[in-house]
């Protein structure tokens, strides 16, 4: 994938119409967890909701900190959004159907805990997998990493299984790992940036804030390859300069260089 396909903001281009995603996650035992989502997104949309999935003070201090975000109270109504990142942080929080369902997006039944895409792009990653077990969205983008790959599929997370069930299941899977295997379920892309210093807690929901970001305005395989790559190349940048001993924080400041690098390649 040439970096020149993403999408760059058009020069008279307005506010909103450059990306608009949506947030879902947090709670008490992770309220770290989209913090990092939303500051890895932040640079990449021009509009970026928050809806905390409980309301604990640490959760929602973390979140106020970053001015980009406007926190939702609520999400039986909301506002023109491109992408809805799902998932990361929920911990034992439930989402109630009425709740999921106001998305627009994600539905959950009281039946089988079903959830169906109706209209935007989205992206499933940390404890949004586990409510994805049951049965995958159409069209949705996962970021599994190898356990929560065999927690979903029941096989090991090899490249011919990840085409194999993103096929079957209609929807693109980002594998992660020391190589990343992407696959819609007819193009594979396997991965190669990133290091052994990205072990650290965080960076898989950089990917996943990253890779929603650029869902909103591109197609969701080139926003999951593209993600996977820029993510990765953020962290061999900062490998070469203090080795293992970098930080998910690090990875977040150094995204718009690695951005930049590859939409000019």
């Amino acid at each position: 994938m040439a970096g020149s396909s993403l999408y760059v903001p058009p020069t008279d281009s307005h506010k909103g119409q450059n990306g608009r995603l949506l947030v879902i996650g947090g709670s008490r035992q992770y309220h770290g967890a989209p913090i990092f989502s939303l500051l890895a997104a932040r640079r990449f949309v021009d509009l970026l909701y928050f809806f905390p999935g409980d309301n604990d003070e640490y959760l929602l201090q973390a979140a106020s900190s970053i001015p980009e975000v406007i926190r939702l109270k609520t999400i039986e109504t909301l506002p023109e959004i491109d992408c809805v990142l799902f998932g990361i942080g929920l911990g034992e929080v439930k989402f109630d159907s009425e709740k999921l369902e106001a998305t627009r997006k994600v539905k959950q039944t009281k039946e089988n805990r079903e959830m169906k895409v109706t209209g935007r792009k989205l992206v499933i990653d940390g404890d949004g997998l586990k409510l994805a077990k049951k049965r995958i969205p159409e069209g949705a983008i996962l970021t599994p990493h190898e356990n929560e790959f065999q927690m979903l599929f029941g096989r090991e997370g090899t490249k011919e299984n990840v085409k194999k069930m993103a096929k079957e299941n209609n929807c693109i899977i980002l594998k992660k790992g020391r190589q990343d295997y992407i696959s819609d379920g007819s193009q594979l892309h396997v991965n190669k940036t990133g290091n052994e210093g990205m072990t650290k807690g965080g960076t898989g929901d950089v990917l996943s804030g990253l890779v929603a970001a650029l869902a909103c305005k591109n197609d969701g395989f080139e926003a999951a390859v593209a993600g996977a790559h820029i993510n990765g190349f953020a962290g061999d940048m900062l490998f070469k300069k203090f080795g293992v001993n970098f930080c998910a924080s690090d990875v977040v400041e150094m995204l718009p260089m690695a951005f930049r690098k590859f939409v000019e390649s």
